[in-house]
């Protein structure tokens, strides 16, 4: 007798979606550079992939032969048009930054059922281009599945679908297959040697990569949202300052203005010191300066709002599915809390350190926290509110309250004082 499969995919699914991305694939230009022995590859095999923007599996899966279940944050399931089709298409469901031994166990019975499996070693989409580091337990499941390695390297994704944006962008995306590790080399090799050769194949550098391209990207809103990402202002050190309009973008504070030119690097729209070209350098500049600033205030034991975000709109969920509203409130970060005090009632709700599971910025000005096994989703009450900067802040306190198992493996610049 067969045994039922785990995470089993509705055919006419696969191939509405084949479809639509042998027409998505055509129109934007995406091409592939996908080696015979790849090609050749029998299921079942383990695909790693660099992670930047919402179209990443689709188009990551869509060129090889053998089908592949993506691995995917439960956070995405939430969206009752994306569930119906990822668990049409056998996606994996896996909570965010949180150790989910059920993802583990229904990926190994995926690979025995001799299907494919897709995972991000990153966790997350990235924020500029940039690989996050990798941790090191993918190792571990390599080793235990047995089976060959691929790599996908997603070469343009960032200046196509950055994850801060909602538009797609007309340029050149390229998506590069590689065979990391046969059967024999995942058996032999030592785990170090295999985490070093998966470093080596897949961190992507987006930045290096334009500057080696120069590939031109058409869009007239190529600075849609980039403040999500770019939340302090290198000139006055402002938070959430920024103010965007079609490719610029200013600092409400003290006018620091940005042109993104043709090619996704910075320009001055007037004269003026120029801080960064581009969007990666910004991004770590920015993480590490507001570290470094929660560090201080922690130390000094600093005890006014360190920055709020006004009249956010507040839902709460007791389930995996489905948030209700339950009011709009000012969202106040202190050293030692969190404060949501609503503005109808005054009521207010307190979420500790401790007791935090999980911070996690989303799109569309969205920040999720698991609170005592609790879902909270806050969404900020204008456009390119930074969710971003609440991860950071809530990260270097971790830090200072030696809570390491919490800390964003892919924030990678937190620094001990």
């Amino acid at each position: 007798m067969q045994r039922k499969k785990v995470y089993p995919t509705k055919y006419y699914i696969r191939f509405i979606t084949f479809i639509f991305f042998s027409i998505f694939t055509f129109i934007f230009r995406v091409k592939k550079k996908l080696p015979l022995n790849v090609k050749k590859l029998k299921a079942p095999y383990l695909l790693l992939s660099n992670h930047v923007g919402f179209w990443d599996p689709f188009l990551a899966g869509y060129f090889l032969p053998e089908f592949t279940h993506f691995v995917a944050s439960d956070t995405v399931f939430r969206s009752k048009v994306i569930r119906f089709f990822l668990t049409r298409l056998g996606t994996i469901s896996k909570k965010k930054n949180m150790r989910d031994t059920k993802a583990i166990r229904n990926i190994i019975s995926v690979i025995q059922q001799g299907e494919n499996v897709g995972i991000f070693p990153e966790a997350v989409r990235n924020w500029s281009g940039s690989s996050f580091p990798i941790d090191k337990s993918i190792v571990k499941l390599i080793k235990l599945l047995k089976v060959p390695v691929v790599i996908s390297i997603l070469k343009g994704m960032n200046l196509f679908n950055p994850r801060w944006s909602t538009n797609l962008r007309y340029t050149k995306v390229e998506v590069e297959y590689k065979l990391l590790l046969n059967k024999e080399q995942v058996i032999s090799m030592s785990e170090n040697d295999i985490f070093e050769h998966l470093i080596s194949i897949l961190t992507h550098d987006e930045v290096e990569y334009q500057k080696a391209n120069m590939i031109k990207v058409y869009s007239k809103h190529k600075a849609e949202n980039i403040n999500h990402t770019l939340y302090l202002c290198p000139e006055c050190n402002a938070i959430d300052s920024f103010r965007v309009n079609a490719n610029d973008f200013v600092c409400s504070e003290c006018n620091y203005d940005i042109h993104i030119n043709k090619y996704s690097f910075f320009e001055r729209t007037n004269k003026g010191k120029l801080h960064f070209d581009n969007i990666r350098d910004w991004y770590n500049w920015a993480e590490k300066k507001l570290l470094e600033d929660i560090y201080n205030k922690f130390d000094n034991q600093y005890t006014d709002v360190i920055f709020k975000d006004k009249n956010s709109k507040i839902f709460h969920s007791k389930s995996d599915f489905g948030f209700s509203v339950i009011g709009n409130a000012d969202v106040k970060l202190y050293i030692d809390r969190i404060e949501l005090k609503f503005n109808s009632d005054n009521r207010l709700i307190t979420f500790n350190y401790n007791d935090l599971q999980t911070i996690n910025p989303q799109v569309n000005e969205r920040l999720e926290i698991y609170y005592n096994n609790e879902a909270y989703r806050i969404v900020g009450s204008r456009k390119g509110v930074s969710a971003l900067k609440w991860e950071v802040a809530v990260n270097a306190i971790w830090k200072k309250l030696k809570y390491e198992n919490k800390l964003s493996p892919y924030i990678s610049q937190i620094i001990e004082k």
